[in-house]
């Protein structure tokens, strides 16, 4: 299916079309419900196509959440619980869970402090059961987990297990999750009360008796093998989905004239100047105490985030706010949905819609402004 995205003013918009769209019940008690779960959204009718257009402003889609964060268990396992309670609450309206569209695309998160919230996506055809859905986000989250990483790996490779089962839950996920594998260990015994001369027993009085965290270093403990089976499937699914590990944090920022975001974190300068040969430059065009970076990377992100590869300071540039892609010797730019918006020449851009840099093209994310070179 086609998504489209449009920025109008200071909000920014998912747009779907709708072949046939009803007006019956479900849609009337989302229109007079305020269902927290949901994205809000708008119809329009252009020729004879309704679209439906859905406010994702100050959101970040699952894609783009995972790629700005490292993927670790308990994010895994707060994204499935934060999915799971948004489907409690609209199954209270009766929505049919057939009409929420569950994708890597058209899920949403909005972060508060430590926490985020999840918003779905209403769409009013058949989108498949959630089971069906998930699967295929299991499939994604595979591709994600990073090599060196094995237990976060069988933890996911597991729950992608559960997946195939037709009636799985959520919940039958979570539980899984929260259990730890017992490890077995075979520790020597020594039998503190045979002892085969005096000098033995002196040598025993006056031995350090360790506590219970350094017992591991008396002994030979060794931990179970784990048998072929697993890395045979392991390996086998990892052979399929190509590997992809790009997590990186969070913060936000602020400006007079500009929306200013939550503060949620202080962070320290970081400087990603170094020694390779540059394929592409970031100038600083201003009279703030900003940086001029390197984009050394075919994935680079702006954003005031300390995981950024490019960390600016200004208040006003968001979290997340822009990424440059490199294709062998072309670099495209993307805002990330930021607040204030990223600008090319003075021209806003629109969420996911990359355009092509050039040389001395002049770049703003927000109101920070920097020459390509």
């Amino acid at each position: 299916m086609e998504i489209n995205y449009k920025r109008q003013h200071n909000d920014s918009f998912m747009v779907l079309e709708v072949a046939e769209a009803s007006s019956g019940y479900e849609e009337r008690m989302i229109e007079e419900n305020d269902i927290s779960a949901l994205l809000k959204y708008t119809k329009v009718k252009l020729n004879g196509v309704q679209q439906y257009n859905y406010n994702i402003s100050r959101k970040e889609n699952l894609e783009d959440f995972i790629e700005a964060r490292d993927l670790t268990l308990d994010v895994f396992r707060r994204l499935i619980l934060n999915i799971q309670l948004a489907y409690e609450e609209i199954a209270r309206y009766l929505i049919d869970e057939k009409h929420i569209f569950l994708s890597k695309e058209t899920v949403f998160l909005e972060k508060s402090n430590d926490s985020f919230k999840v918003s779905l996506c209403y769409y009013p055809e058949d989108m498949g059961g959630v089971q069906q859905q998930f699967r295929q986000l299991m499939e994604y989250f595979l591709k994600l987990v990073p090599k060196d990483n094995r237990k976060l790996a069988e933890q996911i490779y597991h729950s992608y297990d559960l997946c195939l089962k037709e009636d799985f839950t959520f919940q039958e996920i979570l539980d899984s999750l929260q259990e730890e594998p017992e490890q077995e260990t075979y520790v020597e015994k020594v039998d503190p009360y045979v002892m085969e001369s005096t000098e033995e027993m002196e040598f025993y009085q006056d031995e350090y008796i360790p506590q219970a965290d350094s017992i591991a270093e008396m002994y030979d403990v060794h931990e179970p093998v784990n048998s072929g089976r697993f890395s045979n499937l392991f390996d086998s699914v990892k052979s399929f989905l190509n590997m992809r590990i790009q997590f990186k944090d969070e913060e936000e920022a602020s400006f007079e004239d500009f929306i200013v975001d939550p503060d949620y974190e202080f962070e320290e300068k970081t400087v990603l100047l170094t020694d390779v040969k540059p394929t592409g430059k970031l100038v600083y065009d201003g009279q703030k105490q900003e940086d001029d970076f390197l984009v050394n990377k075919d994935v680079f992100r702006i954003g005031t985030g300390r995981n950024n590869d490019a960390v600016l300071k200004e208040r006003t540039v968001s979290s997340s706010h822009a990424k440059i892609t490199r294709q062998g010797d072309d670099y495209y730019i993307s805002d990330l949905n930021s607040t204030n918006q990223t600008y090319l020449n003075n021209e806003p851009l629109v969420y996911k819609i990359p355009r092509k840099l050039k040389i001395m093209d002049k770049i703003s994310f927000a109101n920070v402004n920097y020459i390509f070179q």
